[in-house]
């Protein structure tokens, strides 16, 4: 079965893998599973996000609350509403 409550959704992202690897541990951490996903990258990719940080659907607004409280992320750089 297909549930939407079961799908990796992005997060944050990032042009490098490196630059989401403290916000990774934090949320770990914290309770949340996540993974980084990378695409691999060239020199012409720089500043279209590559790399993605994901959670599971079912922790986004945990995991984005985590990021703000953290200092990772602003309250806008967030889509809460698909998450209510």
């Amino acid at each position: 079965m297909n549930d939407v409550m079961d799908e990796l959704v992005t997060l944050k992202s990032a042009d490098f893998e490196a630059n989401l690897a403290v916000a990774k541990s934090f949320l770990i951490d914290n309770g949340i599973e996540c993974a980084i996903n990378g695409e691999y990258l060239s020199v012409g990719m720089a500043g279209q996000g590559a790399a993605r940080l994901q959670v599971m659907s079912q922790d986004y607004k945990r995991a984005a609350e985590l990021l703000i409280e953290g200092g990772f992320a602003k309250r806008e750089d967030f889509d809460f509403k698909n998450f209510e």
